[in-house]
């Protein structure tokens, strides 16, 4: 057999034996075991729901709502629920905020634009232990560490790199149900209990005269915080805060006139003449007030 024929067979098996080498190690690269996307981590599961949690280390850790002491967690507890807001508007800002069945918690996160990676419907696992709980003026958060340089402790927020640790993304839900109350039972709820979550109010309206064509939801030029009354028709009638961020892309909209429902983040601010109970909208698609309100509330 002529040599060079011999020699370029050779070589051709050499060379298909490499690329099914490579491609041997390749195969072997992708089939390693991977978290599909949309389940829950294998292996996590929740210690307690969110009431629980705040029943053992609030009430039986002898710390109540106004007390500004943090407390670390120390113990092995997992938390689960659904993500329900997000700072996709700017309204809120580096906070996750979270719900069970049985209440909300708030998550101080030191990173922004986590709609990305936690959008509302984000189903999420919370691993508790190392992470302190603390009370800001009157709204509990979980976070990082405690910074002691101010005239009181404030929560460092859980650094975006060590996130991974601490908050595991499950499965993505579709919608957040919110729980429907009247203004009354917002302002009769649990502050401890009830805190966080998304609530739904209706037949209410916005305390605005229907000649105002100035009150916006919050004051975009100072990036100050807006305050606006939303009402009931009964008279006196019942009145919650909703609470806007200077920051959020809907600060300079003016507020509507009509009337229907309201969503929101309920959330309790301790203010020195007492505790005033509150509402977050998340963006301008929780206010539904497609009614006139002269068809309706006089």
């Amino acid at each position: 057999m002529n040599f060079n024929i011999i020699k370029n067979v050779a070589l051709s098996i050499a060379s298909a034996a490499v690329i099914m080498s490579a491609s041997s190690c390749v195969k072997e690269t992708f089939s390693a075991p991977v978290t599909p996307a949309g389940t829950d981590p294998a292996g996590i599961y929740p210690t307690m729901t969110i009431k629980d949690f705040k029943t053992q280390y609030i009430f039986h850790r002898a710390h109540v709502l106004d007390s500004a002491s943090p407390v670390l967690i120390t113990d092995s507890i997992i938390l689960s629920g659904v993500v329900n807001s997000d700072d996709r508007s700017g309204n809120l800002y580096k906070q996750l905020i979270f719900q069970d069945s049985t209440g909300g918690l708030q998550i101080v996160v030191d990173a922004a634009d986590l709609y990305n990676t936690f959008p509302v419907g984000t189903k999420i696992f919370v691993k508790c232990k190392g992470l302190y709980l603390y009370n800001y003026l009157g709204t509990l958060e979980i976070g990082s560490y405690i910074n002691r340089t101010g005239a009181q402790p404030s929560l460092g927020g859980i650094p975006w790199v060590n996130l991974s640790t601490y908050v595991l993304r499950g499965a993505k839900m579709d919608t957040v149900l919110p729980k429907r109350l009247t203004l009354a039972q917002i302002n009769g709820a649990d502050p401890i209990n009830d805190q966080s979550i998304l609530v739904q109010v209706d037949s209410v309206h916005f305390a605005v005269n229907a000649n105002d064509t100035t009150t916006t939801y919050a004051d975009a030029i100072n990036k100050a915080f807006g305050n606006v009354n939303l009402n009931d028709c009964p008279s006196p009638p019942n009145s919650v805060t909703v609470r806007t961020s200077g920051y959020a892309n809907f600060a300079t909209t003016l507020v509507p006139h009509g009337y229907g429902s309201v969503l929101g983040i309920f959330t309790i601010y301790n203010k020195s003449s007492g505790p005033v109970n509150q509402l977050t909208i998340r963006d301008l698609n929780d206010v539904r007030l497609t009614r006139t309100r002269t068809d309706i509330c006089h």
